[in-house]
């Protein structure tokens, strides 16, 4: 899938509910017999960036919303790096911090976020190989339906008919299969589950989905994303005391 209009960032899209949607939420997800652990919280997936080893992008997309060059930030950058996981970062670190969040980070977010994606691309042949996994025909989307914070329709979609529906038939899953043991049983409902995929409409930006499919469609074609590498130059980012030459 590689028409542009389903890949600028920030608009406000729909997309009809359909096996050509995958439509990923937690780390093990598993879709048409893929572990799609494509959220920036998915570990497994290190990369060099900026003479520092980053974990998973969703730290180092974080360090950029406490990125000032001053010592309260790079302070909190070091908090988030030491956290157990991306998750931890995000629920923990960041939200003890959340006043001292950039007041301009908004303005270059969606920009850092794609930077941050390909650089994982570019710095773990793991994530590469799962992304060349994914035919160029299938819409990325990450499903935001449950979550309640601020920017859930910013980064994903939402489409609570299929919620309802994949409520209704895990229920039935839990009934029919309830002799199996507890990761049996799991695994079922999650492959199960995600084979339910046309019912209702997909509406949100899905920027995580975009960016994903633009890093996909740049690596399948050996080209670099357009990235605003000025405007994230002249946000000035710092990243533990340096500054980030993009």
């Amino acid at each position: 899938m590689r028409d542009k209009e389903y890949l600028i960032l920030g608009k406000e899209e729909s997309y009809k509910a359909s096996s050509k949607v995958w439509a990923f939420q937690k780390v093990d997800d598993i879709i048409h017999g893929i572990a799609l652990k494509l959220t920036n919280m998915a570990g497994g997936f290190p990369f060099e960036y900026n003479d520092y080893r980053w974990a998973d992008s969703e730290r180092l997309y974080l360090c950029g919303e406490f990125s000032n060059n001053t010592q309260k930030h790079s302070f909190i950058q070091a908090e988030l790096c030491k956290s157990t996981s991306g998750y931890a970062a995000k629920r923990f670190i960041k939200a003890k911090y959340k006043k001292e969040i950039r007041k301009d980070f908004h303005t270059f977010r969606l920009q850092w976020m794609l930077y941050c994606v390909w650089q994982k691309c570019r710095g773990n042949a793991q994530f590469r190989d799962l992304l060349l996994q994914i035919p160029s025909d299938i819409i990325l989307l990450e499903n935001t339906t449950t979550d309640t914070g601020g920017s859930a329709e910013i980064w994903g979609a939402k489409n609570k008919e299929l919620l309802n529906a994949r409520k209704s038939l895990i229920e039935n899953l839990q009934i029919q299969y309830q002799n199996l043991p507890k990761k049996e049983l799991e695994l079922k409902i999650n492959i199960e589950k995600n084979k339910l995929d046309n019912i209702g409409t997909w509406c949100g930006q899905n920027n995580i989905g975009k960016i994903l499919m633009i890093c996909r469609n740049c690596l399948k074609d050996k080209t670099e994303p357009q990235i605003d590498t000025k405007l994230l130059n002249d946000s000035k980012i710092y990243l533990h005391g340096k500054l980030v030459d993009i």
